[in-house]
């Protein structure tokens, strides 16, 4: 259930001092989250994603700040992510860095997961809450893509520059600090929460890389991964959720996300009473309703994105899954 996932404190620290500019009792207002403030004085504690998205609600309310997850999180890189973050900075290159971040984030964040793809040229790093309709889920969205800007900014060095960020949220009151922060155009209200960067820039050497210290870092995330006992079934439907916002449908993709051949993968999916055609089947329900939930992209521009060739097929497939047309399932569900 996603009420049951939690989040690492990390960046969200950064929020106290901007409540105590304001004159916003912090204890209080984590109280009315259903927090303790006391677990704020460590980034390695845990707290429920659903409490952090209500504390930054709440925040973003009694400050009158629209864009406080992103001010909270303007000066917050690599260490927010404790020694995940680590691990990202001494791997060999920007791709392997992002590869780990992509592969071992639910050890940091259980409520949403990053999606890397490439395109064109383009490289994107996105971050997709798995329940986005949640009242400040786009503050912690705001906070999430400074952070992943800061890490590229630390790692790639002074020449590197965005060429687009985009959210899957509605335009907040004020986007002044949007402009100057990222210093690229910023689309609100798109398919998906994303960094974009020219692809070039994945296979830049990280010149401060330990090897021997990421070998020992990976063997340490690796076993917090496994302490958390995500279940195999959860485990591979999350993997497979993420090819799929990531625009990657083919087997071969998900054989080699599992680091298996497709044959193996077929194997072991059967054990499991499942195949790979069922697991992409559901996750192109769940990304469909993402997207028609919290953005407001065209229905032919959702099919191309989950593979379809045409809006009429789309459609089709949505009945099947949901029982009702993309448009009124979009009207139900639509996030305010």
């Amino acid at each position: 259930m996603f009420s049951d996932k939690v989040i690492r404190v990390g960046g969200a620290a950064a929020l106290l001092p901007l409540l105590v500019e304001h004159e916003v009792d912090f204890d209080a207002l984590a109280a009315e989250a259903g927090l303790s403030a006391a677990v704020f004085a460590n980034p390695d504690h845990v707290v429920p994603f659903t409490a952090l998205c209500r504390l930054m609600n709440l925040a973003a309310d009694r400050t009158g700040l629209s864009d406080i997850g992103l001010r909270a999180c303007v000066s917050t890189g690599l260490a927010s992510l404790g020694k995940l973050g680590y691990l990202v900075a001494n791997s060999a290159t920007i791709e392997r860095g992002l590869a780990a971040l992509e592969t071992y984030l639910h050890v940091h964040d259980q409520g949403a997961m990053p999606v890397m793809s490439v395109h064109e040229g383009t490289a994107c790093l996105g971050y997709e809450i798995l329940a986005p309709a949640m009242p400040g889920a786009n503050q912690v969205c705001f906070g999430a893509m400074a952070i992943g800007t800061n890490i590229l900014r630390s790692l790639c060095g002074p020449d590197f520059r965005l060429l687009q960020v985009t959210f899957a949220f509605a335009r907040p009151r004020n986007t002044s600090l949007f402009r100057s922060f990222f210093g690229v155009p910023v689309r609100f209200d798109a398919d998906r929460s994303a960094i974009a960067f020219d692809s070039r820039w994945l296979a830049t050497p990280i010149s401060t890389a330990d090897a021997y210290l990421h070998s020992v870092l990976a063997d340490d995330v690796r076993r917090d991964s496994d302490r958390l006992g995500e279940p195999v079934d959860e485990k591979i439907r999350r993997v497979v959720r993420s090819l799929v916002a990531g625009g990657r449908f083919s087997t071969d993709a998900a054989a080699a996300a599992f680091g298996v051949n497709r044959r193996t993968l077929a194997r072991r999916l059967r054990d499991r009473g499942t195949s790979f055609r069922a697991l992409l089947d559901d996750a192109r329900y769940d990304e469909a309703q993402r997207l028609l939930q919290s953005s407001s992209i065209p229905l032919a521009e959702i099919a191309s994105k989950l593979g379809y060739a045409d809006t009429a097929t789309f459609t089709r497939a949505f009945r099947r899954w949901g029982g009702t047309s993309p448009r009124r399932w979009q009207a139900t569900n639509r996030a305010l």
